[in-house]
């Protein structure tokens, strides 16, 4: 079995084309519009692809798992969502069967991380995507060179409700 893989990345920024007699009109909408929502934190983000394929017993290529990575961020928030496809139930099409989203946000004394992993659900394929399991970090100074993190993890219990089921603390320091 030979396995390629094959990287892409592109860069996704806030600009618009001007065509047309229309054109000044849409940038002066867009330019309003863009004042009055923060254009402060205006964001910039990247999408990255990656294909893993194999050969066939036939010999030809095959795409066993793509993973598309958005990332954007602001001022003072990261966001990376991580999209996973793979053949599901047709082996010639892709399917999203897990999603990552993880958003970062900074704060005065530490940092907040916020994570969320989607699934299929096994028994019932055509079904939507749902949440399995969330954690969240959060980082923070207690004192002049030292830490506390501390996470928690929820998952799925067999209500299908998300249950805390793990606390962790930890205090670091630079001494």
């Amino acid at each position: 079995m030979q396995v390629i893989n094959r990287d892409e990345t592109s860069t996704v920024r806030r600009t618009r084309r001007l065509m047309g007699p229309w054109g000044v009109i849409i940038v002066a909408c867009w330019i309003v519009l863009g004042a009055t929502t923060a254009m402060a934190q205006e964001s910039v983000g990247t999408v990255t692809a990656s294909v893993t394929m194999c050969r066939d017993l036939n010999g030809r290529d095959t795409v066993l798992e793509k993973v598309v990575t958005h990332r954007g961020h602001t001022k003072d928030k990261e966001r990376v969502v991580v999209e996973t496809y793979a053949p599901w139930i047709d082996a010639d099409r892709l399917e999203l069967n897990r999603r990552v989203r993880r958003v970062t946000t900074v704060t005065l004394d530490g940092s907040q991380i916020v994570e969320e992993t989607e699934e299929r659900n096994p028994a019932s394929p055509s079904e939507p995507l749902r949440v399995v399991q969330r954690s969240v970090t959060t980082v923070r100074s207690s004192g002049a060179a030292s830490y506390v993190s501390e996470r928690q993890v929820f998952e799925l219990d067999v209500n299908g409700r998300l249950v805390l089921v793990r606390k962790q603390s930890e205090a670091t320091s630079h001494n």
